[in-house]
């Protein structure tokens, strides 16, 4: 069956989404995620009480709660709108000050003004049919697409995947060669006589953060193996054998590399700890916060 061209698979495979509730939240998250939205936090994608909201966020410094709304087909706007303002309603009842609504479903300009209006003392997001597909449909977002819709890349995409990724390297080189020209500064002012070498810190080296930061980035992957593992094992999920495989060996090499005692399980302080020490050096490596990609 050939797959269809110009964004329209995409769009008709979100459409017609037929995985349920938990793997749409999941996708809502990853999308928010790479939209700038920070903390993300599904509450129960597997089902139970929610509070009234799918997930917890943040935005531009405040609390925001999150709904996602993923039916199969095209519904009618009365019920898109009833299940909008059943969630909006989630704001108030989690001291939040942003909504953010994401949906498979098509939503023309007035029904999209008509939902942000329903309460003005609340900032509103929307991430309809159109925006997610077009979301899905960049560089950024293809290993999403295929995780969740099934869509391989064509050869025009693997062009386009390159060379945002060639784009993407150049600047954290440009960035680096930047901070390794205003380290050796930093070293010809540290040398001076105006300077005590035993008040003064060592700025580390670039071998050193890059060192550091991947090291955090292999332990990071390693717990989310774990957990991957035991969902693999309880045949809650399942894996390509060949990719299984070699998720398998890389374990195992971690474990050899760093010892069994050094890596998780983790208490909630020291993954915190992990993920934002990860963070903040990617962050100096020239990538944006929160890049936890592993």
């Amino acid at each position: 069956m050939s797959r269809m061209t110009e964004g329209r698979e995409t769009w008709h495979r979100l459409l017609e989404w037929d995985r349920g509730q938990a793997p749409a939240e999941r996708l809502a998250a990853i999308i928010l995620h790479n939209e700038g939205f920070q903390n993300v936090d599904p509450i129960h994608p597997l089902g139970g009480r929610d509070g009234l909201k799918d997930m917890t966020l943040s935005y531009g410094g405040k609390k925001w709660v999150g709904g996602v709304y993923f039916p199969r087909g095209q519904q009618s706007f009365s019920d898109i709108k009833t299940k909008f303002i059943h969630d909006i309603e989630g704001v108030k009842a989690n001291n939040a000050q942003g909504f953010v609504f994401v949906t498979n479903q098509e939503l023309r300009l007035s029904e999209r003004q008509i939902l942000s209006e329903i309460d003005d003392n609340i900032d509103v997001q929307i991430y309809h049919l159109e925006r997610v597909s077009s979301i899905l449909n960049t560089p950024l977002n293809y290993g999403v697409r295929m995780e969740f819709l099934d869509i391989d890349m064509t050869k025009e995409e693997q062009l386009s995947f390159f060379s945002a990724y060639s784009q993407k390297m150049a600047k954290i080189e440009n960035v680096l060669e930047k901070l390794s020209v205003e380290l050796e500064d930093y070293k010809t002012i540290y040398k001076s006589d105006d300077f005590d070498d035993e008040y003064v810190d060592r700025p580390r080296t670039l071998e050193e953060i890059s060192f550091m930061a991947n090291e955090f980035c292999e332990k990071i992957w390693f717990d989310r193996h774990l957990v991957l593992r035991e969902k693999v094992e309880q045949k809650k999920e399942t894996v390509d054998p060949k990719i299984w495989e070699g998720a398998l060996a890389s374990a195992e090499k971690m474990i050899r590399k760093y010892g069994e005692e050094n890596l998780s399980p983790y208490s909630t302080f020291e993954w915190g700890m992990l993920n934002g020490k990860l963070s903040a050096l990617r962050w100096v490596m020239g990538e944006d916060w929160d890049e936890l990609y592993t």
